[in-house]
């Protein structure tokens, strides 16, 4: 099994889309039909932000990664320039053995090949799963915040 981490082209699209229905389908995840939309992936796939690992041909996790809408959100004064991860998804056939932890190092390394000091993000506070892998990468939670979405989400950040 040979793992690649690349930034998306827009040919992936559609994988993308179908991986996440697929989790959105048979998993935990505050996502909807709605979210992440088609037109969000292409998005972020043309502005250079969505990176995908794969599995020969076969997209196995996707994130985005770059500055994202909730930057100006402080979360320990800790970093003066953080980058965001966002979305992050692993096909369900591939939790659970070290793919996504994996991924989110492959991401970190990224992120301080662009000059990021550290990253950030929000994890609903139901997902747990979730939680025990950013805590294995590293990150620290950093307190709780209040959704618009209905959920409440703990901020998670790490320092390079």
């Amino acid at each position: 099994m040979e793992l690649v981490f690349v930034k998306a082209i827009k040919e992936d699209i559609d994988q993308i889309f179908d991986l996440y229905q697929e989790v959105i389908r048979t998993t935990f995840t505050t996502w909807d039909d709605n979210y992440p939309s088609r037109d969000l992936i292409m998005e972020d796939i043309m502005n250079g932000d969505m990176y995908v690992l794969k599995n020969g041909n076969n997209i196995i996790a996707v994130s985005f990664l770059g500055i994202y809408e909730n930057e100006a959100e402080n979360w320990s004064n800790r970093l003066d320039k953080p980058i965001g991860i966002a979305r992050i998804c692993v096909d369900p056939k591939w939790q659970g053995r070290g793919v996504g932890t994996y991924f989110v190092c492959l991401l970190m390394e990224k992120a301080k090949e662009m000059g990021a000091d550290g990253m950030h993000f929000h994890v609903c506070t139901l997902n747990a799963s979730a939680m025990k892998m950013y805590e294995r990468a590293g990150f620290i939670n950093c307190g709780q915040g209040e959704s618009n979405y209905g959920y409440d989400y703990y901020k998670y950040e790490i320092v390079f």
